[in-house]
């Protein structure tokens, strides 16, 4: 399956790309705005300066380089680019990988609770907290996220950022989840495992690696002790970039630089504008799906005035999932050529039973990818992924079908948290099309999704 490829940099990109200075550099913009490719291409530059320092001081050690992406997808689809740029003229002992990964081999792969979601479950309902499953479970995510066991009490005040206003949660719903998750660790330190929220400290705590180059991609879905487990791994001289957009954030990762270990006032902060993706009526329909969402300073919405391309608008399939999955596979064989073009099939939830069984039955290859370390090397150009682990992937064609409410579980309310996530979700899939979107859905049992589909932005078909 295609991957990134060694892409010509633009103006804009070059500004950073050539900036090869020490220290903190941000890198915020829309989908599509090759923010990653940047980063990466940045990486062979830094490469450059750093091996010239190491020949001036007699240094014959290789320099030390880190790329951490968010998802194992992720991980496989830039490992080749991030190779190539590192080691083009050699002497770069580059590791791509994920932060969990990561995390496991340099603390000495400990044991981990593989059942936090069931047992937080579990916890909540003895202590009789009424919030939705998906919520919870989330909030849980923050929390431990964002502090450390030793001020999880600091949680009891401060404000909730980047987690939405509903559904509320008060003073008292605080207690009763810290009591959830004093339950919870107690559960999993009985029996000799730790959580994987506990690996950023374990991590902290661990003689220095001395990265000289550490690369983050898809920042913004990292959590405040993640990074600032990062961050106590750089070398006293050293490159940090961090790849991120708000627009595009998928976890409850709300939290101050501050708290990530990371000094803002000391970074140099670069916004990419120019959408490189998208065709103007792709960017037109992703951008309407956030409309009213707020994006704080470090979000870009997909921008209309530097998408140049055009294309047709997207297209929503309404009838049942048979019918959408038949004018999907009739529009894949009659539109696209396979030998050129990629195509993914997304989900919410990964369910793809009837997507398999069909492109088995006409003898068209495909490749699953949710998840996996490795980026396909067969020459299959279908790709089979939950929206997730899409994130941060590029295919000329995105086709997602059955967008029911069963798929897209949320609360009430137009600002319930879960659904503005599910926007952002569907958003973000969206815009991994580089020609070409299909969405489906039955009529009668829509997700309430599609009551943001921006009016004027996408034509209909009945199947």
């Amino acid at each position: 399956m295609k991957v990134l490829g060694s892409p010509r940099a633009t103006p804009e990109q070059l500004r950073i790309i050539g900036d090869t200075r020490v220290g903190i550099e941000i890198i915020r913009g829309a989908a599509g705005s090759g923010k990653t490719t940047t980063a990466l291409l940045r990486l062979r530059n830094l490469s450059d300066m750093f091996r010239s320092q190491h020949s001036r001081t007699g240094s014959t050690a290789a320099v030390k380089a880190l790329v951490l992406t968010y998802n194992r997808t992720l991980r496989g689809y830039v490992e080749a680019l991030a190779r190539e740029q590192a080691s083009r003229t050699g002497g770069v002992d580059l590791t791509v990988s994920t932060y969990a990964q990561w995390a496991v081999h340099l603390t000495n792969n400990p044991q981990i609770n593989s059942r936090r979601s069931t047992a937080i479950l579990g916890f909540a309902r003895q202590r009789g907290i009424k919030l939705q499953n998906e919520f919870l479970l989330s909030e849980i995510e923050y929390i431990l996220g964002r502090f450390s066991p030793k001020n999880y009490d600091s949680y009891l005040d401060v404000e909730r950022t980047g987690r939405g206003i509903a559904p509320r949660v008060d003073r008292s719903t605080r207690e009763r989840l810290l009591a959830v998750i004093n339950d919870y660790r107690g559960s999993i330190r009985r029996i000799g495992r730790i959580d994987w929220e506990d690996l950023p400290q374990r991590v902290r705590a661990l003689p220095t690696e001395n990265y000289e180059i550490i690369v983050v991609d898809e920042a913004q879905d990292f959590s405040a002790n993640q990074l600032r487990s990062v961050v106590k791994h750089l070398a006293p001289t050293s490159a940090l970039t961090l790849v991120l957009d708000t627009a595009q954030r998928l976890y409850p990762r709300g939290y101050t630089w501050a708290e990530a270990g990371i000094d803002a006032r000391q970074a140099r902060f670069y916004r990419l504008e120019q959408n490189h993706r998208n065709t103007v009526e792709i960017a037109n329909f992703a951008r309407g799906l956030l409309s009213g969402l707020t994006v704080d300073d470090d979000g870009t919405l997909p921008d209309l005035r530097h998408a140049t391309r055009h294309g047709p608008q997207p297209l929503v399939l309404l009838g049942k999932y048979s019918a959408q999955l038949d004018a999907a596979i009739s529009y894949v064989n009659d539109k696209i050529n396979l030998d050129e073009d990629t195509v993914a099939f997304l989900h919410p939830l990964g369910w793809f039973d009837q997507v398999r069984k069909r492109l088995n039955c006409q003898h068209i290859e495909f490749e699953e990818i949710t998840r996996e370390p490795e980026w396909p090397t067969s020459g299959a150009n279908i790709a089979l992924s939950t929206m997730q682990s899409a994130k941060g992937l590029e295919f000329d064609h995105v086709i997602i079908l059955g967008l029911n409410a069963q798929v897209t579980p949320h609360g009430e309310g137009a600002d319930d948290d879960q659904l503005q996530t599910l926007r952002r979700l569907l958003a973000m899939a969206v815009a991994r099309a580089r020609k070409s979107v299909i969405l489906g859905y039955k009529p009668g049992e829509a997700s309430s999704l599609v009551e943001y589909f921006p009016a004027g932005t996408f034509e209909e078909r009945n199947v």
